[in-house]
């Protein structure tokens, strides 16, 4: 078994065992949703217009909360040190968070908003869009959040200070995948806001696999 799947097997397990602290993005996307659905008093014709811009901030805002869950254990128990010490690098263990954390706390985002966009009574092939963008958001929204867990893991504020580094970074890829989503109903797969995000999400992923091995060696004890 390679070591970065014996990480995410570690992190999987440490997950289960966590009473449930991974589904804290669901539960505030789920009040966020529904109260916004109130807020609107339930006007149909509204909801369908601004279902697919909320669905998308109510997945952002998800990711933001999400951020103590990237790295900060590994480098406050001394955990990021040990695996280095027995040969893991920073590098490997950069790559393997940033897919936890996608798997973990994001990807359940994704795979409920069909759920949610019943309550926005969207059309199917509304729904087909938002998933797609959101799924080629994913790598890009995991990376930046992993980037900014790395960089403030250590801190007593580290969730504090890791919200205000992620959140510009989430802008482009909110106001691209809005776009896509909404632009795959006229133009499917071949929509260039899609491919734009999808490019962004890559570039994403090459910019913070470095920067987020260089910040857990800075803020690793060794």
């Amino acid at each position: 078994m390679s070591t970065v799947s014996k990480i995410l097997k570690r992190d999987f397990i440490r997950a289960a065992r966590s009473a449930g602290s991974w589904a804290y993005g669901l539960v505030f996307m789920a009040i966020f949703l529904s109260l916004c659905a109130i807020a609107m008093d339930g006007d149909m014709s509204v909801l369908r217009q601004m279902g697919v811009p909320l669905i998308w901030l109510a997945v952002t805002f998800a990711t933001l909360i999400s951020v103590d869950h990237a790295f900060s254990e590994d480098l406050k128990d001394g955990t990021t040190g040990q695996l280095w010490l027995s040969g893991v690098s920073y590098l490997s263990q950069s790559v393997s968070g940033i897919l936890s954390f996608a798997l973990i706390q994001l990807l359940p985002l994704v795979l409920t908003a069909p759920l949610w966009s019943l309550l926005f009574d969207l059309s199917l092939q509304a729904v087909w869009g938002l998933v797609l963008s959101l799924l080629c958001a994913l790598p890009g929204l995991a990376a930046f959040t992993a980037l900014a867990g790395a960089l403030t893991g250590p801190s007593s504020k580290g969730g504090f200070l890791a919200i205000f580094i992620t959140a510009p970074l989430l802008v482009p890829i909110l106001i691209f995948g809005v776009a896509a989503s909404d632009t795959f109903i006229d133009r499917g797969f071949a929509a260039t806001e899609l491919q734009a995000l999808f490019g962004l999400s890559l570039l994403a992923l090459t910019i913070s696999i470095p920067a987020t091995a260089a910040a857990l060696a800075a803020n690793t004890d060794r």
